[in-house]
C-alpha cells in the first residue's frame, strides 16, 4: 500500500530544504494537494481499486515537483524554456529518491510517464492503456484546478486586471478557442490571453466527472466575468468564449 500522509510530509520536507525564498512556493504546494484530492475523486470515480487510488493521489502530489527546480532558476532571473515535467522525473530518479514516496518499485514507470506527460500539449504516442489512464487523470485534475485558480487565485494584482481589462485577443489563441481546441500558449501575446488559455483546457478534459465538476462549480464564468473589459469588442468576444466553453462542458457529460 502507498503512504499518502508520508508521501505529503516528504515533498513539504523536500520544498523547506531547497529554501526558495518565493511566494508562489506556497501557493504551488496549495495547488498540488488540490490536484492531489482531484486524483483521488476521480479514481475513486473510475472505480479504480483502493491502490490505483492511492497511486493517482501519489501522481497529483509528484506532479509538478519540478516546479520548485524551475524557482531556482526564475529566482537567479533566467529566462530559458523549461519543462517542468521532465525536470520532475529527473527529481524522482536522482539517487532513486522515489523511494522517498513509494516503497515499491512496480509504478515507477507509470508515476515517472504521468508526471512527465502531464504539462504536454498531447499525450505522447504509443501509450499503455495504463499509462494513458494515469496520464489522463493527472491532466483533468491539474487543470481543473488551475481553472479555479483562474477563477478565484491567479489574478489579485490591481496592475495585472488592469491589464486585463485593457487588454486585446490574441486572434491565434481566439480562433483555437472558436475551433474547440486547447490554445497554444506560444501565442500568448498580453495578459487577457492568459483567460483564453484557461478556458481552452476544457477541450483536453477526459473524462465525464470531469466536466460534471466544471458544470457545477462554474469556475469558467466565474473567471470570464470577474473582469469590466473595456474594449467592447473584447467583451463581446469573451461573452462568446464563454458560451462555447459551457456549451462544451454540457455536451460532454454522460
Amino acid at each position: 500500500m502507498i503512504d499518502i500522509e508520508n508521501a505529503k510530509k516528504e515533498l513539504i520536507n523536500h520544498v523547506n530544504k531547497i529554501q526558495i525564498d518565493n511566494p508562489r512556493v506556497q501557493m504551488k504546494l496549495g495547488h498540488i494537494i488540490r490536484v492531489a484530492q482531484n486524483c483521488k475523486k476521480l479514481a475513486t470515480n473510475l472505480k479504480l481499486t483502493k491502490e490505483k487510488i492511492q497511486l493517482a493521489e501519489l501522481i497529483g502530489l509528484l506532479h509538478d515537483i519540478g516546479r520548485f527546480e524551475q524557482y531556482k532558476i526564475l529566482d537567479k532571473n533566467k529566462k530559458e524554456k523549461f519543462d517542468h515535467g521532465k525536470a520532475g522525473v529527473e527529481v524522482l530518479k536522482k539517487d532513486n529518491y522515489i523511494r522517498k514516496y513509494i516503497k515499491e518499485d512496480i509504478y515507477d514507470d507509470i508515476i515517472y510517464t504521468a508526471v512527465y506527460e502531464h504539462n504536454k500539449y498531447q499525450l505522447s504516442e504509443g501509450l499503455s492503456q495504463e499509462k494513458e489512464l494515469f496520464c489522463k487523470i493527472i491532466r483533468d485534475a491539474d487543470k481543473l484546478d488551475l481553472i479555479y485558480e483562474g477563477a478565484v487565485i491567479y489574478w489579485e494584482q490591481p496592475e495585472r486586471i488592469k491589464q486585463v481589462e485593457e487588454g486585446k485577443l490574441s486572434e491565434k489563441m481566439l480562433e483555437d478557442v472558436y475551433q474547440t481546441r486547447l490554445a497554444d500558449g506560444r501565442n500568448k501575446m498580453s495578459e487577457i490571453d492568459q483567460i483564453l488559455r484557461f478556458a481552452s483546457y476544457v477541450f483536453d478534459v477526459n473524462f465525464s466527472y470531469s466536466f460534471k465538476v466544471l458544470k457545477e462549480n462554474d469556475n469558467l464564468s466565474k473567471m470570464i466575468d470577474k473582469f469590466d473589459y473595456q474594449i467592447p469588442e473584447t467583451k463581446d468576444r469573451m461573452m462568446k468564449v464563454k458560451k462555447i466553453v459551457n456549451e462544451y462542458i454540457v455536451n460532454h457529460i454522460h
